[in-house]
């Protein structure tokens, strides 16, 4: 049984859209937005890739907080670097990256455009769950 879930990718792919909807629908949630831990937390980082890195061990300490506490802590950010997945996977916290999908009318218009910070963000290579951000797709939670 997962105590988490963290869901990345790229701006605009409804990473926060689809983690408000999780959150209504498990009791005991606890939400952790990359960009509100960054305003609130991380504001001392840039966007380089060693500060990413930096932002998502604050992250994850956040959840460790949080599963303690008796809370499911649902995550969204941007990045998620190799070291960082395979402790969340350690602490049980299930890791799912999301993708636009172009005929979605929500977001075709934010395919063409860069990320918030204006940069392409290369994603690594993970062993993780793909979500395809469709109407029709379902991430199942207990």
């Amino acid at each position: 049984m997962y105590k988490g879930i963290w869901l990345f990718g790229l701006s605009g792919s409804g990473k926060t859209y689809l983690s408000k909807k999780l959150a209504k629908r498990k009791k005991k949630s606890f939400l952790i937005d990359g960009d509100i831990v960054r305003s609130f937390i991380s504001f001392d980082l840039g966007y380089r890739l060693p500060d990413r890195v930096k932002q998502n061990k604050r992250v994850l300490g956040l959840a460790k907080i949080v599963i303690k506490n008796g809370y499911f802590p649902i995550i969204s950010s941007v990045y998620l670097d190799k070291k960082i997945y395979k402790e969340a996977k350690r602490n049980k916290i299930r890791v799912i990256k999301i993708i636009n999908d172009s005929s979605d009318k929500i977001n075709s218009k934010l395919i063409k455009k860069k990320n918030i910070v204006g940069k392409t963000i290369k994603q690594p290579e993970l062993n993780c769950e793909f979500f395809l951000n469709t109407y029709k797709s379902k991430i199942e939670i207990k």
